[in-house]
This record gives structure tokens, sequence and C-alpha cells, in this order.
């Protein structure tokens, strides 16, 4: 009955199996998976760990002793326990600080692996839906040749073309296999990136059968380049992550400043004491005990600590000042881009569509019925293959660049307002 069951349900897990990607599922499935999500996502665990490490207070310490002496006949016994408190002054304020801001810090490490990844996926969901444009224009030049050598082979055969034209075509014709060929495999390459992106590495994975439901062809606009410069000053991750870092640096150096206060340590107690003397009867006695110790900035006067929490602040601020610099010019770069893509589709959209089709159709008849010699229908084909193909690279690049944009950025441009 079991077995009968699994027969029963076989169709419809196949089913689920073969069930189109869109990039929307192929993003979540990727944060689900991918690994080095995963470690930011433990990064930032571990930091809010530490911060809540470092608001403890240090613990005390407890103490005992015993001593007994003896001469003369005399003997002295004491019992002395204590516990110390070690009490420190602003030093827990600021340890609190420099680890929250690394944890601040590492929540801007996150939403940068989160960005990272976004634009990966969809960059390899991008390269998938272009080649297969190639390998569908491939395939459609591979059948045209093929019909085109048929036509052909009766002409040779009636003796109405050279047998140069049938060679040069059937070279074409080995030409146009070996480009689908070509297209075929750069497809299988690019769903094996897509796959090792949306997969556990512990899964199955099969990438031949991925199958994709969004033709992703961008044509919205990128809004003004200095008012997304300014947005990526803003909210870019990477960027966040460096101003947290120089102001954890600089809680540090008022950290390694406070500690050279010695820390003084109180302790308090009790301590009972027996004396035995010839002749006499036997005196106890009894107290408490209460002190202060104070370490002595002598030979350790934290110098060197100090001077390096401050080289390091000055360093950390520098970085954000280059990296500003270079969030700023991935911004313009990313921006022109993007631009000059969609300049480029639109220039060619127009020439490369359903008129192209058409017009490929007619060049087929002309040739078949011997209106137009080989050597145009040749032309015809190799510019109208070359200009779709051209197309379907320029439509996946305008997407790619897009991603770019919105990784310079720090965010996605639907949510530009």
């Amino acid at each position: 009955m079991v077995a009968a069951l699994l027969i029963s349900l076989a169709p419809s897990l196949r089913a689920q199996e073969r069930e189109p990607l869109s990039l929307a599922a192929a993003h979540e499935a990727a944060r689900r998976v991918h690994p080095g999500l995963t470690a930011a996502k433990e990064a930032v665990v571990a930091a809010e760990a530490r911060e809540r490490q470092a608001g403890a207070f240090p613990n005390p310490t407890v103490a005992y002793s015993r001593e007994k002496t003896s001469g003369d006949g005399q003997a002295n016994g004491q019992n002395i326990a204590s516990i110390g408190q070690p009490i420190e002054f602003g030093l827990r304020g600021v340890r609190r600080d420099v680890a929250r801001a690394r944890r601040e810090a590492a929540e801007a490490q996150l939403a940068r692996a989160e960005s990272d990844l976004r634009h990966d996926v969809t960059v390899a969901y991008a390269r998938v839906v272009a080649a297969d444009r190639r390998a569908r224009i491939a395939a459609r030049a591979g059948a045209a040749f093929t019909e085109a050598l048929r036509v052909s082979e009766q002409r040779l055969a009636a003796g109405d073309v050279a047998g140069y034209a049938h060679r040069r075509l059937r070279l074409e014709v080995a030409h146009a296999a070996t480009v689908r060929a070509e297209a075929v495999l750069a497809a299988q390459t690019a769903r094996v990136a897509l796959s090792s992106l949306v997969t556990a590495a512990d899964a199955p994975t099969n990438a031949a059968a991925l199958t994709l439901s969004d033709t992703l062809v961008a044509r919205s606009p990128a809004p003004d380049a200095d008012s997304l410069v300014a947005l990526a000053v803003r909210t870019r991750a990477e960027l966040r992550a460096l101003v947290l870092d120089a102001r954890a640096a600089g809680a540090e150096a008022r950290l390694a400043a406070r500690e050279r206060t010695p820390v003084p340590v109180l302790s308090a107690g009790f301590k009972n004491e027996r004396v035995k003397q010839p002749g006499t009867s036997n005196l106890t006695l009894g107290g408490f005990i209460a002190g202060i110790s104070l370490p002595l900035p002598v030979f350790d006067r934290r110098s060197g600590a100090v001077d390096a929490a401050n080289a390091e602040t000055r360093r950390q601020l520098a970085l954000v000042a280059e990296y500003r610099r270079r969030v700023t010019r991935e911004v313009l770069e990313s921006h022109h881009a993007y631009r000059v893509a969609l300049e480029q589709v639109a220039l060619l959209e127009p020439v490369v569509g359903p008129d192209a089709h058409a017009a490929l159709a007619a060049a087929d008849v002309a040739y078949a019925e011997g209106e137009i010699t080989l050597v145009e229908w040749l032309d015809v084909m190799r510019s109208y293959r070359e200009a779709e193909a051209t197309l379907a690279s320029l439509q996946s690049e305008t997407l790619i660049r897009r991603a770019a944009l919105e990784r310079a950025v720090g965010t996605p441009l639907s949510q530009v307002p």
C-alpha cells in the first residue's frame, strides 16, 4: 500500500522539482542555504553575547588564611577570612560602548553579506536568462541553415547551384552547429553557477533541470546620480561598518586611557585568634578586618596601549574617509554604465524584434524560391543572428549593471524614493 502511495505521488513530486524558479524565489532560497550569510548571522550572535558580557561586574575574591605560632610555652593561632571586591570607576560603561559598536558593526556586515548575495544571485540569474536566449537564437539559426542546405542539395542535384556555393553552405551549417553547442554549454555553465547559490551544499543538484520563470528585462531609468551618492553614503553597509569600527576604536582608546587609573580592591572579613599561655586559661579573641589594596603604576603606566589605541582610532577614521570616496566613485561609475546599457538596448530593440523575425522568414522564402542568392541570404542570416545575440546580451547586461548599481548604493532601486 505504501509503495502504491509513493508511485501515485511520484508525478506530483517530479512536477514540483520542475517548477520554474523566479528571481524572488532564487533570492529566498539563497538566503536559506548560503553559508556566508549563516556565518555573518553567527557573527552577530557572538557580538550580542560579547555585549552582554561587557556589562558584567568583576567577581569578588574570597580569601582564607590560618596562622599558628608557638614558643617558650606559648601558642598562638589565627583564622582569617575575607572577601575582596574590585571597584571599577567608569570602565564597565566604556566596555559596553565598545561591545555595542562591535555588535552594530557585525549587523552592518550582515547587511553587506545580504546585499552581496542578492547581487550575485541576480547576476547569475540574468546570465542564465541571457544564455538561454542565445541558445534559442543559435538553435533557430541552425534549423534555418539545415533547411537551406536541404534546398541547396536539391538545386545541386538539378544543376542550379555551383558546387562552391554548396560547400560554403555546408561550412556555415557546421559553424552554426558549433555555435549552438557553445551556447548550450554556456547555458549549462550558467545554470551550475546559479544552482550553487540556491542549493544547499549537501543537497543533490540537477542544474540541467533548472528552469526560470522571469525574463528580466530592466527598462526603468535610475534616479539622479547625486541623490544616489547621498543615499549610498547614508545606507551603504560597508561604510556603516567602517564608521562603527571607528566608533569602537574611539571607545577602546577611552578604555585604554581609563585603565591607567589603578583599580582599588576593598576587602572585609573576620579574624579569630586563640592565645595559650602557661599557667593561664586560653584566651580567645575575635573581630573584623577591613582593608584596601591599590596597584602602584610604577613599571606599567599603559602609555603604549593608550598610544596604540589612539593610532588605531586615527587609522579607522582615515579608512572611513577613503571608503566614502570609493562609494562615490562606484555609484557614479555604476550609474553611468547602467544608463549606457539602457540606451544601447533602446537603440537595438526597434531593429531586432517582431519585424526581424518577419524579415528572416521573408529571406528564407526568397532564397527557397531563388529570388536571392546564397551570399545575400547568408548576409541576412548572419546580421540578424548577431544582432539578436547582441540584444540578448545587452538585455542581460542592463540587469547586471542595475544590480551593480543597487549594490553600490546599498539599497534596491525599487525602494529609492
